[in-house]
């Protein structure tokens, strides 16, 4: 099943009543992204950054009916293409046009596709608990990966990002050239006019000194005792430089308040704090680095959940159910169960591999350390808490993954409790949202709504 099919199978009419209204969605969110304080539009990166991932993880597990315990493996991939191509790239392969973050994005798509295809392909005829254990595995070893092949991949430290995409690109380190073997120091001591290896009358600089009697500002005469006319600023007195000393200078200038770091950062080498830089003047966008994190992340889940959207109530929405109700039926009908379940690990990747390079973007880091098997069982216990088949469930699961920790959290911090216990209380707490919501609501919180709606309208309880 190819893209082009996947494609061919969302109706123009669906189209035209779901885009005004995903248009309309992204101005309210972009609006809103403007209005917040850059912490919370940090959290609202967050939230639509697992929204995106977990959308593809409700066609996955709720629509196609198979388990997926590797979807943070299939974001790494995602991060890892991003960062490699916009390090190392300047210029699109076959095209030369300039490199750019969208291109990344495009390029880090195309990675997941290419993986989704591959996995589904291997998973097509398991199920159950064996499917389980090939994404678990999945899940473990390509985060390792990266310190298998550490020149290449950044090993265990990973990649440093600056975000936006640089103008121009990423620049080269500055090294000795090949052919000439001339560094640097050379072409100094060459512009200099001095000979190879003089080190100017032999002093510690390669500038010469200017003469005493030449009329230069320093004599001998401004030299007390042997020492210089500045005077030293005092050792006890704390600072070397103060108001005092500077007056009118940069010192003076109050450093900007930087908002707490969330836990989701700290930790992570390499990673920037919230609130800690922003964007460029030259990007024009007068928006703090937490915005434009937020306003990419909710552009892309914007787009995710409009494909999302139209798949599932399309046709393939409905051979993707028919094949997880029922394979053989399916078949009788004429649906290609393999192929049909491909197709599901294909959409999911591409949406975790969209979600993993936004990510990276959020965090400006790509390492192992932030693709972990903790991200892929945090993507599937929020497809569960907000329901697997729907897709606003996996919204409220993004919300529920990003606030239930800081909730909590505060919440064990205004009693005083120990930081080890406070850090351990978030994972109690899924632990055991997740018990009462698997014995209590199986349908997860908007499963148990449908329920209870149709219990009330006197309708048939939806499956």
């Amino acid at each position: 099943m190819t893209v082009a099919n996947l494609l061919s199978r969302i109706s123009m009419s669906r189209l035209v009543v779901h885009a005004p209204a995903f248009i309309v969605l992204w101005l309210l969110l972009s609006r809103l992204n403007v209005a917040l304080d850059p912490l919370y539009s940090y959290y609202l990166a967050l939230v639509a950054m697992y929204a995106t991932a977990m959308l593809g993880m409700v066609i996955l597990v709720g629509l196609s009916g198979q388990v997926s315990l590797g979807n943070g493996a299939l974001m790494a991939v995602g991060g890892y293409v991003f960062a490699l191509t916009s390090l190392n790239w300047q210029t699109v392969p076959f095209f030369g046009w300039p490199w750019n973050g969208t291109w990344s994005m495009v390029f880090a798509a195309i990675g997941g596709l290419i993986v989704g295809l591959i996995i589904g392909l291997l998973g097509a005829r398991l199920q159950g608990p064996y499917l389980a254990g090939l994404t678990l595995g999945i899940a473990v070893g390509v985060p390792a990966i990266a310190n298998r092949f550490p020149d290449v991949l950044g090993g265990s430290q990973g990649f440093k990002l600056t975000v936006p995409y640089p103008e121009g690109g990423y620049a080269s380190e500055p090294a000795q050239s090949e052919t000439t073997g001339v560094s640097d120091e050379a072409a100094l001591d060459e512009a200099l006019g001095l000979a190879p290896g003089d080190d100017g009358g032999g002093s510690a600089s390669a500038v010469p000194e200017p003469s005493v009697d030449s009329g230069d500002l320093l004599t001998l005469d401004d030299v007390q005792g042997g020492a210089s006319a500045v005077p030293e600023p005092s050792v006890d007195s704390g600072d070397l430089l103060t108001l005092d000393d500077v007056q009118g200078g940069a010192s003076a200038v109050p450093e900007p308040s930087v908002p707490p770091v969330p836990s989701e950062v700290a930790g992570i080498p390499g990673a920037t704090d919230a609130g800690a830089s922003t964007l460029d003047a030259a990007t024009g966008t007068g928006l703090v680095l937490e915005q434009w994190q937020a306003s990419l992340a909710v552009a892309v889940a914007c787009i995710a959940g409009f494909v999302a959207l139209n798949l599932v109530r399309g046709r393939q929405g409905q051979m993707w159910r028919a094949v997880r109700d029922d394979p053989v039926a399916a078949a009788l009908v004429g649906i290609a169960p393999g192929a049909t379940k491909v197709s599901a690990f294909v959409v999911s990747s591409v949406f975790a591999a969209l979600a993993g390079a936004v990510f990276a973007q959020i965090l400006t880091y790509v390492g192992p350390g932030a693709f972990g098997i903790g991200l892929s069982l945090s993507l599937l216990v929020g497809v569960i808490l907000g329901g697997r088949s729907s897709l606003v469930g996996a919204v409220i699961g993004a919300v529920l993954i990003v606030g239930l920790p800081e909730v909590v959290s505060g919440l064990a911090g205004d009693r005083g409790w120990p930081d080890q216990v406070a850090n351990n209380v978030p994972n109690l707490a899924y632990g055991l949202l997740l018990v009462l919501v698997v014995l209590a609501a199986p349908g997860g919180i908007v499963g148990t709504a449908r329920e209870w709606w149709a219990r009330r309208r006197g309708r048939p309880t939806p499956s």
